[in-house]
């Protein structure tokens, strides 16, 4: 938030817009206009973007994307059932931890101790794939847990 309010102050002063005086030695935007600018556009949200290492965002351009899609293209040319992109699936990763984190509670006022039954060990982290291809066919949720052997009461 304090990143659109020092945007904003830098806007007004680069267009030559009037300001309050507190804008001005403050040299920020106030948290009011802030409020106000959030409620005007109520499809804006703040929200904590993913984090994305440098090499994932700088691989992720025109030239690279060209070229997987050429040799989509070509692979799906080689062999003719594949051609219609019915046997073509896209798997998607996401880790998910055995530990939940709690919620936030809502608990008296100089109350040191808000307690909340969650699992305190370090989680194992459980890796679940999603399937699917463009035809909208899914495959099963899987499921890779980190185990050598598998265990009934993991489910």
């Amino acid at each position: 938030m304090r990143d659109l309010r020092k945007t904003a102050y830098e806007t007004a002063v680069k267009n030559n817009l009037q300001m309050s005086d507190a804008w001005v030695s403050k040299e920020i935007a106030g948290k009011e206009w802030a409020f106000g600018f959030m409620n005007r556009h109520p499809r804006l949200s703040l929200r904590n973007p993913e984090a994305c290492s440098l090499s994932k965002a700088t691989a992720f351009n025109k030239h690279n994307v060209n070229t997987f899609f050429d040799t989509l293209n070509a692979a799906m040319m080689r062999n003719p059932s594949f051609r219609d992109g019915s046997r073509v699936f896209n798997l998607d990763e996401t880790g998910l931890t055995t530990v939940q984190s709690p919620k936030r509670i809502i608990a008296q006022k100089g109350c040191k101790q808000a307690n909340s039954v969650t699992s305190a060990e370090r989680g194992q982290l459980v890796t679940t794939c999603n399937i699917i291809c463009a035809r909208g066919h899914a495959l099963p949720l899987a499921m890779v847990f980190p185990r050598v052997h598998f265990k009934k009461h993991m489910l």
